[in-house]
């Protein structure tokens, strides 16, 4: 027999229901695990309750524990609820679960806390009554979801298609963005397109974040362009930022082993009118890191480029012909005559500050090698006697004549 009304006019109402029915604390989460309702409770509760509601949305250590344990993947492949044993490491008591879907989509959860007595067949029966009423709700807001999502999407890749920006969509930027606050524009990029299927899992992890609040994000072939600020302090804003950066790249690279995704970070700026440079410089970054992999490798944000920033221009500039650099041609020239490589080798013993074991290890020859080529180096150049400004505009030719090659 059934336990609940047909139907609720919202999802509160329809908790609160479920909580009285099974006498236990609810709460109804969407896809991306964001709190969309949830019922009373008594004053003794889990930690991962509390945060939830507090935070209106499951905390990231949860998610990521749920899903290593398997628990998350065995909720969404059952049809009705399971019984959760204790997760106190991340603060999760004993709970029931049961997943929201129409076919094989995931539309949300609805989550039980454990009482003193065990979960019932009628109590779970109530659970699962619970989440058939609330798909029809779901589907609703998960509809008028994608459509804005969609319509912002398209708004986001039209603003980033001009360097100016028209006074209808700034005063729409400032809508959507709290003033004064230090955004980003942050790049995905994957080494193959991002279908449908790719973009839903990106999203879902993108939207799991609790260090940053996205303000909008889009898809641009093989990139998804994020527009986002950190959660802290302006004078944290960096350092959370750069700690933010190593640890979401990493899970990304986990997770999306077959796209190699890897991070391009603009400078912070505050005004919607720099979001068109802020792409740039985020794409300058994934740029210079899919070029130089090994140079760049821990360099995400447009800050840790460092001189890297130069090698396009001067790059242009090479191929017009506009700038030269006479060491670098007499040892191409050389190298060109004798088959060596003597170039290679400067380049990376400016790399590895002079230190010729690296140098050996990274080029597979023996560092007395190493030690006669950049011998042979000071007798066609006068490397030695250069000031530090001069080595390092000689490197960075030696860089922009590679990015002009792969180009």
């Amino acid at each position: 027999m059934p336990f609940l009304q047909k139907s609720y006019e919202s999802l509160d109402t329809l908790a609160e229901a479920i909580g009285q029915a099974i006498r236990a604390p609810i709460t109804i989460e969407n896809r991306y695990h964001q709190l969309l309702a949830y019922s009373t409770h008594p004053d003794s509760t889990d930690p991962a309750r509390i945060a939830t509601i507090i935070g209106r949305r499951v905390p990231e250590a949860v998610i990521e524990d749920l899903w290593e344990s398997g628990i998350l993947r065995e909720v969404i492949d059952q049809d009705e609820p399971i019984v959760i044993p204790a997760r106190l490491a991340v603060g999760l008591g004993e709970r029931a679960a049961i997943v929201i879907k129409q076919h094989d989509e995931v539309l949300g959860y609805i989550w039980s806390l454990a009482r003193t007595n065990p979960f019932t067949t009628q109590e779970l029966a109530i659970l699962q009554e619970g989440a058939t009423i609330a798909k029809k709700l779901l589907m609703t807001i998960a509809m008028h979801e994608r459509r804005i999502s969609a319509e912002l999407e398209r708004f986001l890749l039209d603003v980033l298609a001009s360097s100016s920006l028209s006074d209808s969509n700034r005063k729409r930027l400032n809508e959507l963005a709290p003033i004064a606050v230090a955004s980003r524009l942050t790049i995905i990029e994957c080494t193959q397109p991002i279908t449908p299927q790719l973009a839903e899992r990106l999203h879902y992890v993108l939207a799991t974040q609790e260090a940053i609040e996205v303000v909008l994000h889009a898809i641009d072939g093989q990139q998804l362009l994020v527009w986002h600020y950190m959660k802290s302090e302006l004078s944290d804003e960096e350092t959370e930022l750069l700690a933010w950066a190593e640890r979401f790249e990493q899970l990304l690279q986990d997770k999306f082993i077959e796209s190699e995704p890897r991070l391009g970070i603009s400078r912070r700026f505050f005004e919607s009118d720099m979001l068109y440079d802020a792409a740039e410089e985020a794409r300058r970054v994934t740029t210079l890191r899919r070029k130089f992999p090994l140079e760049l490798s821990t360099s995400r944000a447009f800050e840790q480029i460092g001189i890297y920033q130069l090698v396009p221009e001067l790059a242009r500039r090479i191929g017009l012909r506009l700038e030269t650099h006479p060491t670098i041609e007499r040892l191409q020239h050389y190298d060109s005559s004798h088959q060596t490589e003597l170039v290679t080798t400067l380049e990376w013993y400016f790399y590895f500050e002079g230190n010729v074991k690296r140098v050996a290890s990274h080029l597979h020859i023996h560092p007395n090698t190493v030690l006669y080529r950049i011998r042979r180096i000071e007798e066609l150049t006068n490397i030695t006697q250069v000031s530090l400004p001069e080595r390092a505009m000689i490197y960075l030719a030696i860089k922009a004549g590679q990015y002009r090659l792969e180009d």
